[in-house]
């Protein structure tokens, strides 16, 4: 059984958006609503000082709280370690947002687009396969996954900076690329990321457990 990861890595992102834009087009999600984050970071002084991106996005974490929180069983774990929603079961409550300790997922209540009156191509899966009071949040695009394809992000990701596929296979592109990188695992996720060389301990990204302490 493939266990699936992602590899971020912050060395070489270039904070151009690409892949928020192309995880949007893909989800058709609304106005507001994006499972692909990015976030500038500065340490250093001048003639010393640093710009990277840290991607922010679902971790999906190992033991997830949002898992726990779910009521009805609408959000649950793959065997290939995925976290997704049912569509079908949630009922909206937002337990599992307010249990994420990443604030990954999104509690969709309205019925908006980005152009009043007119909806996009690529907002029409939106209105096709998911309703509102309805939470959304990444799922590794778990459908082009099974059909064989790769995340949108990160096929269109310019840098070639996020990396997805089996861990568990040595022979993997993933599993390659952790071992040339060094990419270090954010522990008890299934997010992997390569680190500038150094970038400050509090800008990297935290253990779930560690998250929610800063969350709360």
């Amino acid at each position: 059984m493939a266990k699936y990861g992602m590899v971020l890595n912050m060395d070489r992102c270039s904070g151009c958006y690409t892949c928020v834009v192309a995880c949007k087009m893909a989800n058709g999600t609304r106005p507001g609503v994006d499972y692909n984050g990015i976030e500038r970071v500065e340490w250093g002084e001048y003639p010393d000082a640093h710009v990277r991106y840290k991607m922010t996005m679902c971790m999906h974490c190992e033991d997830a709280a949002c898992v726990k929180a779910c009521p009805i069983g609408a959000t649950y774990t793959t065997e290939e370690g995925v976290v997704v929603v049912d569509y079908d079961k949630c009922i909206g409550c937002g337990a599992c947002v307010t249990a994420c300790p990443y604030g990954a997922r999104h509690l969709v209540t309205d019925d908006v687009h980005h152009y009043d009156g007119v909806v996009l191509p690529y907002e029409e899966v939106t209105t096709e396969t998911r309703g509102l009071n309805l939470v959304e949040k990444c799922n590794f695009c778990i459908g082009r996954v099974n059909n064989g394809e790769k995340p949108m992000c990160t096929v269109h990701c310019p840098a070639q900076c996020r990396v997805f596929g089996d861990v568990e296979d040595p022979e993997s592109e993933i599993s390659k690329y952790i071992a040339q990188y060094n990419a270090q695992q954010v522990e008890g996720t299934r997010i992997w990321v390569v680190y500038p060389e150094g970038m400050p301990e509090e800008e990297k990204l935290k253990t779930p457990v560690e998250q929610a302490k800063s969350k709360a």
